[in-house]
């Protein structure tokens, strides 16, 4: 399973926002977060992070995600290299959880001299690094037990971004589990195979693109449709991205009307044909 600590260092960086972004991802809300990866290029979406404040106490891990966005270069975060024309590394990725250190104490990874948990690099000098999986896998677990969770899989991920779905969880009543990063990733993925940029309806003959409708208000914007219903499942399973079509809000409405799943070649007389 590919995993990643990134670092921050609040005597480098202030994360004034931070939070408002915590109390937002408790009240349900997905956040989307660009961070620095140093020098890391190969970090592919559907990647496990973890977040490791450095520098100051208390120190420890304080947020986790899955990655909805490659290494990109951008503007360096460092102001005062930016307007030197600097740039950084950068990806994104879709929180989970994450601790406002103000009112919560990190994991802090120092407590464990022996097993697993000691080889995590509280001291590392960059952020990216790749985390081997047997620390991947014990950091999930020490992770979720700091942040009172049952084990829900955290940090067992997909290089291709299998999230596990269908899962009966307990959140103030019980539902099915959808892992908010597979709809952003499969948003990005769609992006970033549209030659102009765009995210258009995959149903052959729509093509609806929000963007062009409703202005920059819905850039980025489109309704994600599972192939394959979760409610057939009879036990959790993975999806991955090519479970997943980008559609837009009519087509995804048909296509379920009268609790069907209507495929959506056939969804549009003529539209396969046409397309």
């Amino acid at each position: 399973m590919p995993a990643y600590l990134l670092t921050w260092n609040p005597k480098n960086w202030q994360w004034n926002d931070l939070p408002d972004i915590a109390r937002q991802l408790s009240d349900g809300l997905p956040i989307e977060q660009r961070w620095s990866c140093g020098n890391s290029r190969s970090i592919a979406v559907g990647s496990r992070v973890f977040l490791l404040r450095q520098g100051v106490e208390p120190k420890g891990i304080v947020a986790s995600g899955w990655v909805t966005r490659s290494p990109f270069a951008a503007p360096h975060w460092d102001t005062t290299r930016a307007e030197k024309g600097e740039q950084a590394f950068f990806i994104m990725f879709t929180a989970d959880a994450l601790l406002n250190p103000a009112e919560s104490q990190p994991l802090d990874v120092r407590a464990y001299a022996s097993g697993a948990l000691a080889e995590v690099q509280v001291d590392a000098p960059a952020s990216g690094n790749s985390i081997p999986d047997h620390v991947a896998l014990a950091l999930s677990d020490a992770w979720a037990a700091r942040l009172g969770k049952e084990d829900q899989g955290l940090g067992r991920g997909d290089p291709e971004l299998g999230a596990m779905e269908g899962e009966q969880k307990r959140r103030f009543v019980s539902h099915r589990s959808r892992e908010r990063a597979l709809r952003a990733a499969k948003l990005e993925q769609a992006r970033a195979r549209s030659a102009d940029g765009r995210i258009r309806c995959e149903v052959p003959g729509c093509d609806f693109d929000f963007e062009a409708i409703y202005g920059s208000v819905a850039a980025g914007f489109a309704h994600v449709h599972h192939l394959r219903p979760l409610a057939e499942a009879p036990a959790p399973t993975i999806t991955k991205l090519e479970d997943l079509a980008v559609v837009c809000a009519n087509c995804h409405a048909v296509i379920h009307r009268g609790g069907e799943c209507r495929s959506m070649e056939t969804l549009i007389p003529g539209g396969a044909s046409d397309a």
